[in-house]
């Protein structure tokens, strides 16, 4: 079956790439520069005429092709990327409900604010349930199950972004996704692999079997999947909102969430997590919303400052492998070349054991973010990686405190024409587990914290997991340069690199960026339970056997093939924004990206599959 939703276009840029981050960037003709407060200002010496800051790309760039039409559409309709965002999110969560969740899932995401010139970031992950033990969850921790899930904080992010991003209502941005839930969609071949791998866990769920094996059996690719229920609880959240408009849009997002966190749906999520011996209590949902964060950041050369979201997520293990990286010569060296990838490798290995030792809940542990990105530890960190040999855990912590120091996934991007950028990674956790009859597809983060007494991400009880959703934005010069982001828990941090070494070392396109051959280290404890530590490198298939064998020469544990990889895409914005450049990943059979330029002669609109 080859069904469509087809939504009109305005004359705008749009992309649409298929992955599970979200990421959403909007570009004008100003020049800027980021100051260490994450303002910008103006350092153009003659301001251009006001006319002439006029949209010249739009893009949306997103996992499926339904959510980046959706998030088009948002757009052509006067929405900001913020409001795009959340269409393109709850779109996501109709068609990709196994990756995110807008209801049931956790979100992290970076937002820069053209019109006030900031850069935010939005924590929307919500805490770990009251009824929560680590005895308890260590005897249940290989299993599946409501246990497995904490307070879902995404739908306080999106909200959150509404209120001080948007412009549109809530059924303005809901209506793409309630339209697709009614009426169906096809299953995708990801899905399909999915459903097939987890068929025993989803077929014993009535509420997981109704949906998704409605004659007795699982769907196959092509047939179509329905979510009426999930399209009736958008419905009731939307009339939520209308019955408390007349009070101003902030009172209707207020009741909303109210209606979320302290009303029919909290009550539906605690009812079924009782009765399926969950953790969560109506106690954890009251008051529960999202917090704008300040970004964490480094300057990786004299031009480009990268951007990433602070703990709890694992932002700053990006920003620790490229500080790791920055003195580092990449000159004359491919992106396939042997003494790359050792550097990257060392690199990361020594940022996930900074995060392993120092990283969770700053409401819980002291997170000495400062320090861990401090030029000392920099400077302690780049010695140890021996470009003649490879390091395999235990990793000592080289951390050394500074005085008075306090110490599965979905990833999309989008460009509009007011010049504000966002980049959001959204994660469910891999699971086709629905909560009663609200099509809520719920998370199992709890996965993701640890048992043991000496991790900052112990299991704690009202306290949030370290989260691995972290996009990140790279500004060049002051301007929107890249917004990038990878799925797959450990692996996004890693992949993040490459892609973005990728570019800024190697010269590589986007798409060449994203479709590369990926590396991933597993030496350290894994971030999902059982905690594994492998000390292997995995790679995927075609780099050259030359490489490989100088890695193995340098003590390389290496895997060929087996890993995992994660979905990426990316926006690399060009000539002051009167240009872009995107990559999607032909690893999902579902990507695809587009852009529209406005040129002299009028709109032209251009495809990742045609680069």
């Amino acid at each position: 079956m080859n069904l469509q939703h087809n939504f009109p276009r305005s004359g705008r840029l749009g992309v649409t790439p298929a992955l599970i981050l979200v990421g959403i960037l909007m570009v004008a003709g100003g020049y800027f520069l980021f100051t260490d407060t994450n303002r910008l200002t103006n350092f153009r010496s003659e301001p251009e005429p006001e006319l002439d800051r006029v949209p010249r790309v739009e893009a949306v760039a997103s996992s499926h092709e339904l959510a980046t039409e959706a998030g088009l559409k948002i757009l052509e309709e006067g929405g900001t990327a913020a409001d795009a965002a959340v269409a393109v999110a709850a779109v996501l969560s109709v068609v990709e409900p196994w990756f995110s969740s807008i209801l049931g899932g956790g979100t992290w995401a970076l937002y820069y604010d053209a019109p006030s010139d900031t850069i935010t970031s939005v924590d929307g992950v919500g805490k770990t349930g009251s009824k929560a033990t680590v005895a308890d969850y260590a005897a249940r921790a290989g299993t599946p199950g409501m246990h497995q899930a904490n307070v879902p904080g995404a739908f306080a992010g999106w909200m959150k972004w509404l209120d001080e991003y948007g412009n549109l209502d809530l059924g303005d941005v809901l209506a793409p996704a309630i339209e697709i839930a009614r009426e169906g969609y096809p299953v995708s071949r990801a899905m399909a692999g999915w459903l097939s791998s987890q068929s025993d866990v989803t077929m014993a769920r009535p509420e997981s079997a109704r949906i998704y094996a409605p004659n007795g059996s699982l769907l196959k690719e092509d047939d179509t999947v329905y979510q009426h229920d999930m399209a009736d609880t958008f419905e009731e959240l939307v009339r939520a909102y209308d019955n408390a408009r007349d009070g101003g849009r902030s009172e209707a997002i207020e009741a909303v969430l109210a209606y979320y966190y302290e009303g029919p749906v909290a009550e539906a999520i605690v009812d079924f997590s009782d009765q399926h011996n969950g953790y969560l209590t109506l106690e954890d949902f009251a008051g529960h919303r999202a917090d704008l964060r300040e970004p964490i950041h480094i300057d990786y050369n004299e031009e480009i400052r990268v951007y990433q979201n602070p703990p709890n997520s694992q932002g700053i293990t990006m920003l620790l492998a490229l500080n790791n990286l920055k003195n580092f010569d990449f000159s004359g060296l491919s992106a396939d070349d042997p003494d790359a990838i050792h550097a990257q490798a060392e690199a990361i290995k020594l940022a996930f054991a900074d995060r392993h030792y120092h990283v969770g809940d700053p409401a819980r542990v002291d997170v000495p973010v400062q320090g861990l990105l401090s030029e000392a530890h920099r400077e302690r960190q780049s010695v140890r990686i021996d470009m003649d040999r490879a390091m395999e855990w235990p990793i000592q912590d080289g951390y050394e405190p500074l005085p008075n120091d306090l110490s599965n996934t979905t990833t999309f991007h989008i460009v509009d024409g007011a010049g504000s950028a966002a980049a959001v990674t959204t994660s469910l956790g891999a699971q086709f587990f629905v909560v009663g009859d609200t099509g809520i597809h719920i998370n199992h983060r709890m996965r993701f914290l640890s048992t043991d007494a000496s991790s900052p991400n112990q299991v704690a009880a009202g306290f949030k997991v370290r989260h691995t959703s972290n996009p990140y934005m790279a500004f060049k010069n002051g301007e929107p340069y890249i917004l990038g982001g990878n799925t797959g828990a450990d692996t996004q941090s890693q992949a993040q690199v490459q892609q973005f070494l990728n570019i800024v070392e190697f010269g590589l396109t986007a798409q060449e960026a994203v479709a590369r051959p990926r590396f991933i280290s597993t030496a350290w404890p894994s971030t999902v339970y059982s905690y594994r530590v492998q000390n292997v490198l995995q790679v995927e298939e075609g780099f050259p056997a030359s490489t490989l064998s100088s890695l193995r020469a340098r003590g390389h544990n290496i895997e060929v093939g087996n890993g995992t990889w994660g979905d990426a895409n990316m926006i690399v914005i060009h000539d002051g924004g009167l240009n872009a450049d995107v990559g999607t990943d032909p690893r999902n059979a579902a990507s695809l990206g587009e852009k529209k330029l406005y040129t002299d002669d009028g709109v032209e609109s251009v495809k990742s599959t045609d680069s």
